[in-house]
């Protein structure tokens, strides 16, 4: 397949596919688009989802888009205009996959992107933009690089490394690393009273534990799926194999009121001056020599880069997101190639009044605007490391603020969970939760989906029951009630959600 630089608006504001069929009604065109059966709209087969491109500009702002080869084949079906312009995989932060299953799902999408009539009263000194449900709080504003993007870049290295799309299709050179990349996944637990101002505990953590941990990505998880009945020694086994999850507790740190002990992590005790160097000999990682890029996943990485540079590690050739992992194919111009821009005041993000021609990431103007140009890497030039902040993702996702905790942000993504901390244990649920939004729906439709559902098990689990004194020869029978109030039946029955596809833990694991 040709790696496609250029892709066409579906619907929206100025989309190319404006008038294809009929002016201002997209049923005719959504129709048509449902009923392609053709590998290029249907890579999984003709009875599989239809598959396009959602592209996010840095502003945040979202559009549904064909590829060049779609495009064509589309309009030599239907004897279409072939639009005059075309967006350049440049001009946006993020092409990732986004799936419609049927005619009523690609509808209900393209919808939102309908345009609200404009205030007559302000239509002689307002400027055109688009002012979509899906659009319109993004679109005004500074322009700066958004997580909306970030969290969509999730799902494209996802994606590609379960082999269910093709890189070529989203501007992309077939990477070297499909085969695998290494993930830490790394909690930092401070003491939950710590009442100091932000900057002095970006100084001087309080540090109770740490949890880690070290996964090839993505056979790790091919231990964690299938039953979730396992015993708990076959489970902790599955976890080792393929990685490791470790629980690192700090000799003499205090405890916090709202922790549990570890149940799917190896325990180790050490001192506070001990924690530096297992922090280096852990992030001792040559991507160039091992082929492997790594992927930190963290929770609040101002706090994180912070720790591990006292921990004398050179953080400062981290990169944040996986922009520079996912670099785009620049678009060549072509000889009476005309620019997408035939309106003066076409773009979609704040003022901006020629969004391809002042915002190309092939000008020095997004240095000036803070994006960063997706130039195109070589195969094996990596940084040292990729670092995401699973809080500002979680952010992004649910359009509302990220807890301070790990299990507090997993409970906001209606993952199955309690709020109480474990360092080691929470090092694996970030883990889950980066997977479960990686390989989920795009962005706002996952949203739609877990703010619908509710976690499996809502209320905060009950600690373990504790162990009876030696009694009398006389009272050998147990008693029903003395096992407390939690029936295990009840967590049984409690209904699927998201996450249920990562893995079958039982429900009273976390």
């Amino acid at each position: 397949m040709t790696i496609q630089t250029r892709f066409y608006q579906v619907s929206g504001y100025r989309a190319h596919s404006n008038g294809w069929f009929k002016q201002y009604d997209d049923k005719p065109m959504i129709r048509a688009l449902a009923s392609e059966t053709s590998k290029d709209f249907r890579p999984g087969g003709s009875d599989a989802p239809l598959e396009l491109v959602l592209g996010i500009l840095p502003c945040g702002a979202s559009y549904v888009l064909l590829t060049t080869e779609q495009m064509h084949l589309f309009t030599q079906k239907y004897r279409l205009n072939i639009p005059r312009g075309s967006w350049r995989s440049s001009d946006f932060l993020s092409l990732s996959p986004i799936c419609f299953r049927s005619e009523a799902e690609l509808s209900s999408k393209l919808a939102t992107y309908k345009q609200r009539p404009r205030n007559k009263n302000r239509r002689e000194t307002e400027e055109p933009r688009d002012n979509s449900q899906a659009n319109r709080g993004y679109v005004a504003g500074p322009v700066s690089v958004h997580y909306r993007a970030y969290f969509e870049q999730q799902r494209t290295l996802y994606h590609l490394l379960a082999k269910r799309i093709s890189p070529e299709k989203f501007a992309l050179s077939p990477p070297s690393w499909l085969s695998g990349i290494r993930v830490i996944s790394i909690v930092f637990v401070q003491w939950s009273v710590d009442n100091r101002r932000r900057d002095e505990r970006l100084q001087n953590p309080s540090l109770i534990e740490v949890g880690i941990t070290d996964a090839h990505f993505p056979s790790f998880f091919d231990t964690l799926t299938g039953s979730g009945m396992l015993k708990e020694e076959s489970r902790l086994a599955a976890i080792s194999k393929g990685g490791t999850t470790l629980h690192l507790k700090l000799k003499q740190a205090a405890k916090n009121p709202r922790s549990k002990m570890p149940n799917h992590s190896k325990v180790e005790e050490i001192t506070k001056s001990e924690l530096p160097q297992r922090l280096r000999t852990l992030f001792d990682h040559d991507a160039q020599k091992s082929g492997m890029p790594l992927i930190v996943l963290c929770h609040d990485e101002e706090m994180t880069r912070g720790i591990l540079e006292r921990a004398g590690i050179d953080v400062s050739s981290y990169e944040s997101g996986l922009s520079s992992l996912l670099p785009f194919c620049p678009a060549e111009d072509k000889i009476g190639h005309r620019s997408r821009s035939r309106s003066p005041r076409r773009g979609s993000c704040s003022s901006v009044s020629d969004y391809r021609r002042d915002h190309s990431r092939e000008s020095s103007e997004t240095q000036r605007h803070g994006v960063q140009p997706r130039s195109h890497r070589g195969a094996a030039d990596y940084p040292t490391a990729y670092v995401v902040d699973m809080q500002k993702l979680v952010s992004a996702l649910m359009e509302s603020n990220a807890p301070n905790t790990t299990p507090e942000t997993a409970k906001l993504l209606r993952i199955q969970t309690d709020i109480r901390t474990c360092g080691g244990d929470d090092s694996l649920l970030q883990l889950r939760m980066w997977k479960s939004m990686a390989e989920g729906a795009a962005i706002d439709e996952q949203r739609s989906s877990r703010t619908m559902s509710e976690a499996p098990c809502a209320e905060l689990l009950p600690e373990p029951a504790p162990k009876k004194e030696a009694q009398d020869d006389d009272d050998d029978d147990d008693d029903p009630n003395d096992f407390g109030d939690c029936d295990p039946n009840d967590f049984e029955s409690a209904p699927p959600t998201v996450t249920r596809a990562i893995d079958d833990f039982s429900d009273d694991d976390w």
